[in-house]
């Protein structure tokens, strides 16, 4: 009998530990599957690992602000925030106006800071001005705002700089004497970067100032996480309504929210432009909503949940997978085309797998 008892206690805490990797991989199923798929693609593609390493930390610098811009909007209840589109355009805008007044060294960057920042806080105001007004429709609301939002910033640099706003610098001027050229030379930002704590990886050179930048905002939103406003998002997230009769301003902490996030992004795109060297005054922006999104959620965050944890290994496994992908088609089906598709295919599919992931725990909720 106590050989049976033992025997049946082992058996139960193997099923037990089977139940818990069961639920482990439910759970983590995204980022275990573009794992896989990142490592076949590396396998495939014929590269070293330095080269792998030397291009994730390239795309780590330029995106991972863009991801963490996500946290607070999805903490607060309002799903993913793809109006972090505002925050890149405002920081465009404050590097073509720097350039455009011919500013150098410190007073460029120092001036498209407080500029980008001041121009986020008044447009991420005004975004969340019209998320608060459509609660529950808030991603399909901010898919219209960013997309609004680059109309108009474009008209305004197409059509409006040269016609109603006088230039300084005529270089970034097109030959007919409105509108701003579509590639303009941001050596005035990159040249910082790159002049500070130089080091060198894989025959390149890069620098630690980007790195010091991403690890102040990281700690920043770490600290944001455990002060007031973090409890209240969290409130505020988990149940609107009962936030509200708590006497929770829920308008005023999403608002809040937005703010930081559009501050984040803004942030990012300066990085993203300094380690490029070159402003892509109409199109530098767009796509990156779509990116951070996709990484998030690769990382295993949901439109629900997400964490520090989930952007940082989100980040690191999209853009492995983003990196890889082109070179395994080449090789395998001799048309890089393939793995062009194959990238674009995961970046939208894993936030429509979310989605429809969220869409059935909410109904296994409800049923229970």
């Amino acid at each position: 009998v106590p050989l049976l008892q033992a025997a049946l206690f082992c058996m139960h805490l193997f099923l037990r530990g089977r139940m818990r990797d069961m639920k482990y991989i439910k759970r983590n199923i995204v980022p275990i599957a573009v794992l896989a798929l990142a490592i076949l693609s590396f396998r495939f593609a014929g590269i070293s690992l330095s080269y792998l390493a030397s291009e994730v930390y390239t795309r780590f610098i330029r995106n991972i602000l863009f991801t963490l811009a996500l946290i607070l909007p999805v903490t607060c209840g309002m799903g993913l925030n793809f109006a972090i589109v505002v925050g890149a355009i405002s920081a465009q805008a404050a590097m073509v106006i720097s350039v455009d007044l011919m500013l150098e060294g410190g007073s460029a960057l120092f001036f498209v800071i407080v500029l980008s920042f001041a121009l986020s806080i008044v447009f991420g105001w005004m975004v969340a001005a019209l998320l608060n007004r459509a609660k529950g429709k808030e991603m399909i609301v901010s898919i219209m705002v960013g997309q609004l939002s680059s109309v108009i910033y474009q008209f305004v640099f197409m059509v409006a700089y040269g016609m109603f706003f006088e230039p300084k610098n005529q270089e970034i001027i097109l030959d007919r004497g409105i509108g701003v050229r579509s590639m303009i030379d941001a050596k005035n930002i990159s040249s910082i970067f790159k002049s500070i704590l130089p080091f060198e990886f894989d025959g390149k050179t890069y620098s630690l100032l980007p790195l010091i930048f991403i690890g102040a905002f990281a700690l920043l939103l770490f600290y944001i996480q455990r002060t007031r406003l973090g409890t209240l998002a969290r409130a505020v997230g988990t149940d609107l309504q009962t936030a509200e009769k708590l006497g929770i301003k829920s308008d005023r902490v999403r608002t809040i929210c937005i703010i930081i996030s559009t501050l984040f992004a803004a942030m990012s795109q300066i990085l993203f432009v300094a380690d490029f060297g070159t402003i892509n005054v109409y199109t530098g922006h767009l796509g990156l909503d779509t990116f951070a999104a996709a990484a998030i959620l690769v990382g295993g965050a949901s439109i629900k949940k997400a964490g520090m944890r989930h952007c940082f290994l989100g980040v690191i496994l999209f853009h492995a997978l983003f990196v890889t992908s082109p070179m395994a088609g080449q090789n395998l089906f001799n048309n890089p085309a393939v793995g062009e598709y194959f990238r674009s295919f995961v970046a939208y599919g894993v936030i429509v797998i979310a989605i429809m992931l969220n869409l059935r725990t909410e109904k296994e909720k409800a049923e229970n």
